[in-house]
């Protein structure tokens, strides 16, 4: 019996999903364009994961982002741990309400970039990087309702 699986539902990332950890990879998709779009894609991977990591850094972010658990390689590699996914209806609209994070929060605010972490809805994913959102992260957040000593929210690993 096989403990995980690739989700390539992303347009610049790959995740490797097993039973605790969510590890997010660069694609290595031509989109048709051969090495070129092959490089392109594999450099907005890249991107991606800085980003995330980027955003995962800022203290107001605790609590409403999954918590990046370590990093490495540039942003070659970032493990997460694995969340489950968010009830959704046959119109794919999302049982619970979604957190109610400022506009200029990252990530695109649809369902399936959220997922529950440990009974709380957390944004799995939050790049920012390729949609071209600038990193004035300044009121992005506002969730008075967190409990910041979480020891999931701990700082990440570094390599």
């Amino acid at each position: 019996m096989r403990r995980w699986r690739i989700s390539r539902q992303g347009i610049t990332r790959t995740v490797l999903l097993t039973s605790r950890w969510a590890v997010k990879l660069p694609s290595l998709r031509t989109h048709g364009n051969g090495l070129v779009g092959l490089l392109q894609s594999f450099c907005r991977g890249v991107l991606a994961n800085q980003s995330e990591i980027d955003w995962h850094g800022y203290k107001e972010a605790r609590g409403a982002l999954c918590p990046i658990r370590w990093h490495g390689l540039g942003g070659v590699v970032v493990v997460m741990p694995r969340c489950h996914p968010i009830l959704v209806t046959a119109d794919g609209e999302p049982v619970d309400p979604l957190p109610q994070l400022h506009p200029r929060s990252p990530g695109d605010n649809k369902p399936e970039n959220y997922g529950v972490l440990r009974g709380r809805i957390v944004r799995i994913d939050y790049d920012m990087s390729y949609n071209g959102c600038p990193h004035d992260r300044s009121g992005a957040f506002n969730r008075p309702d967190l409990d910041l000593d979480d020891e999931d929210l701990d700082e990440p690993v570094h390599a």
